[in-house]
């Protein structure tokens, strides 16, 4: 076998393998949203919850605009479980569709399953956790305190999920939507000059989708010159302060002062998906955390879903597996691309300097 026939196996291989990855985890994805909503109208709980009226908190622009709404949890629920469904139809269909993007996958570079972003939301969520729990874990060892929340003396459990879950929508309404989203939109209207595009709808492209609007008016975008020269310097000081804010606002409610470093490192990654992909990106990665690891908890599986557990149970030796395989393989592409860049230095061609004349004694 030729080095060339090799590497095509080495490609289809790894292709295949990740390909056969992406679409368990994707399905269990639809499995769990299914599970939620079992979890709040059909057990006898959920039904008792989703009776009751409660306050939801609402955040409009960091911590400095909000406010709590007092509503019934059954239809705040299902108000939610649509945003959901909403942000998982738009990430099959925005930029390139999820299947295309499958099919397509083993005639084109790697890089091309960053087309679609629930094609790519198995691996940049596992990885979102493996740093997650790597920097838990490494804190508690140095004594830094993480903590935790649980529910309340006396909370059902179906009460304590309605508020996880409903956190990803308000949540990223008021720290990346938002802000991010007004800051897009300024950038984008001041540098539309005479193209012919109406205000009004670049105005609500640039909250939906900022990658779009940049694209309408030509400016600088992820799709034309990847994340790193993509997003603007102005974006990316948005990125880090509402990033920054974010992880701040998780110290209280049980949280304490180690859970800064890890919520920051999934706040970036929610804040640059949210320029790339649009505004089911962000809100998909918090509902990653929020709804759908709350039912890999072996006492709600044992008690609520039992028939379920060996179907979570490999969802979650993928997660851990891409998880752990992304680091490296980012580790060693960074690592790659840094040696190729100083080897091109080293390349470069000194100017050469032509040779002086002779002096010549004067006759």
């Amino acid at each position: 076998m030729t080095s060339g026939a090799t590497r095509s196996f080495g490609k289809v291989t790894i292709v295949s393998l990740f390909t056969i990855a992406v679409l368990i985890v994707v399905a269990s994805y639809f499995l769990v949203l299914l599970m939620g909503y079992r979890f709040i109208f059909f057990t006898p709980p959920g039904v008792t919850v989703s009776l009751r009226s409660l306050d939801f908190p609402v955040f409009l622009l960091f911590n400095l605009i909000g406010f709590s709404v007092p509503a019934n949890a059954g239809a705040v629920f299902t108000f939610t479980w649509l945003v959901f469904v909403l942000c998982f139809v738009a990430a099959w269909k925005w930029r390139e569709s999820f299947h295309i993007v499958a099919r397509k996958s083993f005639s084109r570079p790697l890089r091309s399953v960053f087309n679609n972003f629930l094609f790519v939301m198995p691996l940049l969520s596992s990885m979102l956790l493996v740093a997650a729990t790597v920097i838990v874990y490494l804190q508690n060892f140095a004594g830094i305190p993480t903590g935790e929340v649980v529910p309340g003396p006396g909370e059902p459990m179906q009460e304590f999920f309605l508020s996880l879950a409903f956190r990803p929508i308000t949540e990223e309404l008021g720290f990346r939507l938002v802000p991010i989203g007004l800051f897009t939109a300024i950038y984008v209207l001041s540098a539309k000059k005479k193209a012919p595009v109406n205000n009004v709808k670049l105005f609500v492209t640039s909250f939906l989708y900022p990658e779009g609007a940049k694209r309408i008016v030509g400016l600088p975008n992820v799709t034309d010159k990847g994340f790193w020269r993509g997003i603007s310097r102005g974006e990316w000081a948005m990125v880090l302060i509402a990033s920054s804010l974010f992880a701040l606002a998780h110290v209280g409610g049980g949280w304490e002062v180690g859970k800064i470093s890890s919520v920051l490192v999934q706040a970036l990654f929610f804040a640059v998906t949210y320029i790339g992909y649009g505004f089911g990106a962000p809100i998909l990665l918090h509902w990653f955390f929020n709804y759908y690891l709350f039912f890999f908890n072996p006492d709600i599986l044992s008690a609520w879903f039992p028939s379920v557990e060996p179907i979570l149970a490999i969802a979650e030796w993928l997660l851990i597996l891409l998880g752990a395989v992304g680091w490296v393989v980012f580790a060693v592409t960074a690592v790659r691309r840094r040696l190729k860049q100083m080897k091109m230095k080293q390349a470069v061609p000194v100017e050469s300097v032509p040779p002086a004349e002779p002096a010549t004694l004067p006759s």
